[in-house]
C-alpha cells in the first residue's frame, strides 16, 4: 500500500512522468521520508551528500548566504550538480515552511537512470523548465532594476527641481530685501539732498546728483525688469512666441539705447553687424537678452575700453557675439553663472552693482528659443557672450 503511494505520487513529478510502474517501484522502495521544519538546513554549503531529494510538500530555498538561487516548491527536485569541468558544485538548501520530503540515493539513481531514458527525458525537460522559469525570472528582476533606476532618476530630478526652487525663492527674498531696498535708499537719499540743501550746493554738485538719481533709476528700472520677467517664467506664465524677424534691426536698436551710457563711461561700442539676418524666436525675448549682454560688457568695461557686437552664421543657426575688454573673470565665476544657486555679482568699473539675475534671465529665455548660451573669458583680459537662436533657411 506505501509503494503505491509513493509510485502514484512520483508519478506527478515531472522528471518522473514517463516512467514505467517497475521502474518507478524501484525506486519506491528505496525512498526515505523527512521532515523538517521552517528554518532548518537540509543540505549546507560544501556537503556534496550523495542524494537528490523530491519535495512531497513545502517550500525551500536553494541559496548562498542571504543570495537566493532559487525557491523550489512541492514536487520539485534538487541534488549535487556538476558543471563542465566536472567539479561538483553545492549551496545551502533550508526550509521556507515545514517541509515533507523523500531522500534517495545519488547513486542508486545514476544506475537507474543508465538504463532508463524515460528519467533522463524527465530530466532534460525539467532543466528546460527551470531555465526557462530562471530567463522569466531574470526578465522581470531587470524590469524591476530598470524600474528602480527610472524612480532613482525622478527622484534626483526632483532633488534638483527642489534645490533649484529653494534657491529660486532664496534670491527672490535677498532681491526684495537687499537689491531693491539699496538702490531706493540711495534715490531717497540723494533726493533729500536736493530738497533740503538746494540753496548750499553748487551747480556742479546739483549735477552730479541728478546724473546719479538718473543711473540709478534707469538701473533699478533695468532690475525691477528684469525680476519680473523672471517671476513670470517661475511661474509659468511667460512662454516664447516665435515668429521670423530680421535680426540686425534690433541689435542696432538696442545698441542706439546704450550708446549714452556708453558715452558716459568712455567706453568705444563698436557694431560689426550688417544687411539682414532672419531668425525663428521671440523678439522681445531676444531684445531682453541683448539688452542684458550689452549692459553687462559696458558694466565691466574701463575708460578707453571696447565693447563689439558681431554676428555670425552656423548651420541651422544665427550666432550674437558680445565682446568686451573689461575685467574678465575667473574660472570659479565662470563657473557659477547662469546658475540661480550660485549666483553673485561683482561691482562694475564704476561701481555698477548687480543681482546675476540678469544672465539667468538670458539662459532661460534663449533655451526657450531654441538657441544656447556660452561664455569665454580670461581674469583681466575681458570676456564674450555669444548665443544662438534658429536662422531661418534661405533668408
Amino acid at each position: 500500500m506505501e509503494t503505491a503511494r509513493r509510485i502514484a505520487f512520483l508519478k506527478t513529478v515531472s522528471i518522473f512522468s514517463e516512467t514505467p510502474d517497475e521502474v518507478l517501484k524501484q525506486i519506491a522502495d528505496h525512498l526515505i521520508e523527512m521532515e523538517v521544519s521552517e528554518g532548518d538546513h537540509i543540505v549546507l554549503k560544501g556537503e556534496l551528500g550523495d542524494a537528490m531529494y523530491i519535495i512531497v510538500d513545502g517550500r525551500v530555498k536553494v541559496h548562498d548566504a542571504e543570495y537566493i538561487f532559487s525557491v523550489l516548491k512541492t514536487r520539485d527536485v534538487f541534488g549535487k550538480y556538476y558543471l563542465l569541468d566536472k567539479k561538483e558544485r553545492s549551496a545551502t538548501v533550508t526550509a521556507l515552511s515545514h517541509t515533507f520530503l523523500y531522500r534517495f540515493n545519488q547513486d542508486l539513481f545514476y544506475r537507474i537512470t543508465r538504463t532508463e531514458n524515460t528519467i533522463i527525458r524527465g530530466v532534460l525537460k525539467a532543466l528546460v523548465r527551470r531555465l526557462r522559469d530562471m530567463n522569466i525570472a531574470e526578465e522581470q528582476l531587470a524590469a524591476q532594476n530598470h524600474e528602480i533606476v527610472r524612480q532613482k532618476e525622478e527622484l534626483e530630478k526632483q532633488k534638483r527641481e527642489l534645490i533649484e526652487l529653494n534657491a529660486t525663492k532664496d534670491k527672490f527674498f535677498s532681491i526684495i530685501a537687499h537689491d531693491l531696498r539699496s538702490p531706493i535708499t540711495t534715490l531717497i537719499s540723494l533726493a533729500e539732498v536736493l530738497r533740503t540743501d538746494i540753496d548750499l550746493i553748487t551747480v556742479d554738485e546739483t549735477h552730479e546728483i541728478l546724473t546719479s538719481l538718473h543711473s540709478l533709476s534707469r538701473n533699478y528700472l533695468k532690475l525691477l525688469d528684469n525680476l519680473l520677467q523672471w517671476a513670470r517664467i517661475q511661474t509659468g506664465r511667460m512662454v516664447a512666441d516665435p515668429q521670423p524677424f530680421d535680426l540686425i534691426p534690433i541689435i542696432n536698436e538696442v545698441i542706439d539705447f546704450y550708446k549714452v551710457t556708453a558715452g558716459e563711461k568712455r567706453v568705444n561700442l563698436v557694431s560689426r553687424v550688417s544687411g539682414t539676418l532672419t531668425v525663428i524666436a521671440d523678439p522681445n525675448m531676444i531684445k531682453t537678452v541683448l539688452r542684458n549682454l550689452i549692459s553687462n560688457a559696458l558694466k565691466y568695461t574701463a575708460m578707453d575700453g571696447t565693447v563689439t557686437i558681431a554676428t555670425g552664421r552656423e548651420p541651422g543657426f544665427a550666432t550674437v557675439i558680445v565682446s568686451d575688454t573689461g575685467l574678465g573673470m575667473t574660472p570659479t565665476a565662470i563657473e557659477s553663472l547662469f546658475k540661480l544657486e550660485k549666483t553673485f555679482s561683482t561691482a562694475g568699473t564704476a561701481n555698477e552693482k548687480g543681482t546675476g539675475l540678469g544672465l539667468i534671465l538670458c539662459k532661460e529665455f534663449i533655451e526657450k528659443n531654441g538657441g544656447k548660451i556660452s561664455v569665454e573669458s580670461e581674469y583681466g583680459q575681458g570676456s564674450t557672450f555669444s548665443f544662438t537662436v534658429p536662422f531661418r533657411e534661405g533668408a
